[in-house]
């Protein structure tokens, strides 16, 4: 029988990490080395999370997805997705920069053959530093000849894209095309689909650390140029729809048709039952909290996530270390967004205009066609688009 899952992360010591991990979040990694990534529940090939808890400690969540199937994601994922696990949650810290890049849809990862599907994923940033920043969403009025000409002349981060101040609590959704990189300074949680595949065109020590070869990293440069989205958007965040249910708040963060961020605070003692056949997974921000189901108790503090499979009912019992008695979670779940969104929060009293804004602006917005609204309601306008490649401009002139 299933229960709450917690697994052992496994860690990617990219060259931009550092020791908030540690030192932040208080988990249990190696201090003697930087660490980039914790891939808290994946399902990639080689890199799996591995259950710690319970009588299936010691299994893989490969190993879970061939034994339990439907029982472990739910009968609505496996009709969608069959023996694919379909999303993967990391922790960032970003000690250095991150590569310029952006990743492809799921046609475009098809048609390569690339072995991946395309990834569509979203950042909520768990800690800003004083100064951090985002470089998301290409420069207004970028094209696929300026972008080529930015590689060129050795800008690829502030010749081609918009680099946002980061603030904790901000979630910024990136689709597959849109151009991003996080900068210094970020501790990040990444919900995203279960995919590795994307195209950098400065990919920051990572050829020299031979994880991104030559001959890939020359051949990702005109990859990127081709299959980037030249959109702007009013702004990169998201904006949250907050719902009080009771004592307890309950925020939508982002959704889109691969997954949902919510997060939730929880001051006492609540019931958790997800009636669609789905899995869900919870981390937590701050706090503690004992999950209760099927007789048996998962214990996760800051830092630390879990799988509840699909049918399994869960009492979330708030055991801060501070005494504090509330617990602040991420929940992500796999949507149908019409009912779960779209039709919920329209029940709720969120308008649609606020519903959209969940899926941010342009293209990759999946929500805007459901609700019937124009898929450019939140671009920039024309006047806006030069006025801010203008103050870009002027801007570089004062600071080179």
């Amino acid at each position: 029988m299933l229960y709450p899952l917690r697994f052992k992360p496994f860690l990617k010591f990219y060259p931009y990490g550092g020791h908030r991990f540690a030192e932040f979040l208080e988990i249990d990694v190696p201090r003697d080395r930087t660490i980039a990534e914790t891939w808290e529940i994946a399902d990639h090939g080689p890199e799996q999370s591995v259950v710690i808890n319970g009588p299936l400690a010691g299994k893989t969540l490969r190993d879970l997805m061939v034994e339990f199937k439907q029982e472990l994601v739910g009968d609505e994922v496996w009709e969608r997705y069959g023996d694919y696990f379909p999303l993967l949650l990391k922790f960032l810290d970003c000690d250095k920069r991150l590569p310029a890049h952006m990743h492809p849809n799921d046609e475009t990862a098809r048609l390569l053959g690339l072995g991946d599907t395309g990834k569509s994923e979203a950042w909520y940033i768990v800690r800003a530093d004083s100064g951090a920043a985002a470089y998301v969403g290409a420069l207004s009025g970028l094209g696929g000849g300026d972008f080529q000409q930015a590689i060129e002349n050795g800008d690829p981060y502030d010749g081609v894209m918009k680099k946002i101040p980061t603030r904790t609590g901000d979630t910024y959704f990136v689709p597959p095309g849109r151009l991003h990189g996080l900068d210094a300074g970020n501790l990040a949680f990444e919900i995203q689909q279960n995919s590795d595949a994307g195209f950098g065109w400065e990919w920051a020590g990572f050829v020299e650390a031979g994880i991104v070869s030559p001959q890939d990293a020359r051949r990702h440069k005109s990859l990127a140029v081709e299959h980037a989205l030249y959109e702007d958007g009013i702004q990169e965040q998201t904006r949250e729809v907050v719902l009080q249910e009771d004592d307890d708040e309950r925020a939508f963060c982002c959704a889109c048709r691969y997954f949902v961020l919510e997060r939730l605070k929880i001051r006492g003692n609540t019931d958790f039952h997800d009636k669609q056949a789905r899995f869900n997974t919870f981390t937590v921000l701050s706090g503690a909290a004992n999950f209760t189901g099927n007789g048996e108790v998962a214990f996760a503090k800051r830092g630390e996530s879990l799988l509840i499979p699909a049918g399994v009912e869960v009492k979330i019992e708030p055991n801060s270390l501070a005494g504090a008695g509330e617990v602040e979670l991420l929940r992500c779940y796999v949507p149908d967004l019409q009912r779960d969104v779209i039709d919920f929060l329209r029940a709720s009293g969120a308008s649609d205009v606020e519903i959209a804004w969940l899926g941010s602006y342009g293209s990759g917005n999946d929500l805007l066609p459901l609700l019937d609204l124009r898929q450019d309601l939140f671009d920039v306008t024309v006047a806006e688009r030069h006025q801010a490649a203008v103050e870009h401009a002027n801007s570089r002139d004062e600071t080179s």
